[in-house]
């Protein structure tokens, strides 16, 4: 297939029941939900799906242990019920996650403190599935074979959440299913114009033009009867473009809402004393914010580590679409870790990599970044600004993603929400069978029929859940596709060509950063895996070798 004509396929001259703008994973389980109750439904994604935002996360389902803090109880209790229907829906992507709190002597948090938090905590996610917390003493602790900082110790409170470490494919997961239910999901299509019709003196919102950012920017107009905003620090940016139909620019704009924080991580790997199955949620020594050392597998590759996060309002100048974590906030990471496990003698080149992104928080007169509220609103531009069947979404986390999606479709249509019980499209798994008896029950069958190693075959049913054998059948027609693309990772070439073919990968950075693993939890690539997977975009696009050559050229060039 040639690139240019990839958007022929699809009917872009109807009129929609609902366009949504931002493809993260709010904007992608909205247009599950909006598929799946029967509207027709078109997303666009300047980038690729879940580029922004979701994809520098701490990568956590929780209840959001600190907001009791501030006194955000509907918060907390809202994400702990989607953390069980997340964990439940999605078994392969999201995972229990026990979380050690320890307690020093001068901390902000007494051990009485956080045992009395733990206790609502607990209430708050009655009928959970996870254990409840413990109190550990410090004599337990030594129990647990971890090399921590002991000076001041006075116990610690042991408890659980969920995470999901490759939250790029949690997003395509619902991507999928939407494509699947009739939705018209379109990656690389960057949105320049919103238009509105004039009625009296307010405005209603129409229609949308894009361009296709793959083929020479070719220009696009759609209409539909609703729009939703949902590219979450760029809302702001994206009002820029409300105009009339006439091209002129609305007599007013939206109000400014977003005020987002900066937060940055860092990969490492194992290091002495790190914990070996859980993660640690501590208060930072420097400025007594909460940061994580969480535990970082993907798939059944190696063992490493995320750490992070930081919490920094954003400059005027800051770019959203180029950050880069700074040497002060890499050196903050590091001296914390090191505070908290005496032994690891961490330094920048324990680094394998590192990311950072914008919480799309609402805008706040608040001094503190920590005190900026993680509620999501929905924003009825009708009632606020004039703009009927526009809106808008603030905030929003990656735990509550299926019920910010449910709000929003409720507004637009009567039919009933199914997303809390309905299987997506890579988790149809056998009613009342768990994930883990799945996998043994198909384990040694997949082995022998695809001639695989159990091993690899454990590390895609990890990324694919039941879609696996969908990949899996690439091999049988070629079993070339059977070799690992990476001598460091289980990733194999099928996944490469099952991309491009069923998951609206276009380019070697949509493979190799939100397709693959690899891209996951290494900056530097090696040159062959570049090469690789050049090859079958080639292949699979009938991209002529100069223009292959100058791909990947500026690929190696930007560092991978």
């Amino acid at each position: 297939m040639r690139i240019e004509h990839r958007l022929d396929q699809h009917n872009l001259q109807q009129l929609f029941d609902l366009i949504i703008i931002g493809g993260g994973i709010n904007g992608a389980g909205a247009a599950r939900d909006a598929a799946e109750r029967g509207l027709t439904t078109l997303l666009i994604e300047k980038n690729d799906f879940g580029s922004g935002c979701s994809a520098h996360s701490t990568r956590l389902i929780h209840g959001g242990l600190r907001y009791l803090e501030q006194l955000e109880f509907n918060l907390v209790y809202e994400s702990l019920q989607e953390r069980e229907i997340l964990l439940r829906n999605y078994p392969h992507l999201v995972n229990p996650l026990g979380l050690l709190v320890p307690a020093y002597k001068k901390s902000k948090y007494s051990l009485g403190k956080l045992k009395l938090g733990m206790m609502f905590y607990d209430f708050l996610s009655a009928g959970k599935s996870l254990l409840p917390y413990q109190t550990v003493n410090k004599e337990q602790m030594a129990s647990l074979n971890l090399d921590i900082k002991q000076q001041g110790l006075k116990g610690a409170v042991f408890y659980h959440d969920g995470q999901v470490p490759f939250v790029e494919r949690l997003v395509l997961e619902n991507i999928r299913t939407a494509q699947e239910l009739g939705a018209i999901c379109l990656n690389h299509c960057q949105l320049t114009d919103i238009q509105c019709s004039k009625v009296n003196d307010n405005y209603q919102a129409s229609s949308i033009k894009f361009k296709d950012m793959l083929n020479g920017k070719k220009p696009y107009t759609v209409y539909g009867k609703n729009i939703i905003n949902m590219t979450g620090p760029w809302l702001d940016e994206d009002h820029e473009w409300l105009k009339t139909n006439e091209g002129f620019r609305l007599s007013h704009s939206p109000a400014k809402r977003i005020g987002g924080t900066k937060g940055s991580h860092i990969v490492v790997k194992s290091f002495e004393g790190a914990p070996a199955k859980f993660g640690i949620y501590n208060e930072a020594k420097a400025d007594g914010r909460p940061f994580f050392i969480l535990p970082y597998k993907i798939g059944m590759n190696e063992d490493l580590y995320l750490i992070g996060t930081t919490d920094i309002f954003l400059g005027a100048h800051d770019n959203l679409d180029n950050l880069k974590i700074s040497e002060e906030e890499v050196q903050y990471l590091l001296n914390e870790v090191n505070d908290l496990f005496p032994n690891a003698n961490l330094s920048s080149k324990s680094i394998t990599k590192s990311f950072c992104g914008v919480r799309p928080l609402p805008l706040s007169k608040s001094g503190k970044e920590g005190k900026v509220s993680r509620k999501h609103s929905i924003i009825n531009h009708g009632k606020k600004d004039h703009i009927s069947n526009y809106y808008s979404v603030v905030g929003g986390k990656i735990t509550t993603f299926r019920n910010l999606a449910k709000e929003v479709i409720d507004k637009l249509t009567k039919n009933k929400c199914h997303t809390d019980q309905s299987q997506t499209t890579g988790c149809k798994y056998p009613p009342n069978l768990s994930f883990y008896d799945y996998v043994q029950n198909i384990l040694a069958d997949y082995s022998s029929r695809y001639e695989m190693e159990a091993h690899t075959i454990l590390h895609l049913l990890m990324l694919y859940g039941t879609n696996t054998p969908e990949l899996l059948d690439l091999c049988l027609k070629n079993p070339l596709l059977k070799n690992k693309i990476s001598t460091e990772h289980e990733d194999i070439e099928a996944q490469i060509v099952y991309a491009i073919r069923n998951e609206s990968a276009y380019t070697l950075e949509d493979i190799l950063t939100r397709r693959l693993t690899i891209g996951l939890s290494r900056d530097k690539i090696e040159k062959s895996v570049i090469q690789t997977i050049s090859h079958y975009l080639s292949q699979e696009f009938e991209l002529m070798a100069r223009e292959r050559d100058k791909v990947t050229k500026e690929l190696l060039t930007k560092g991978y």
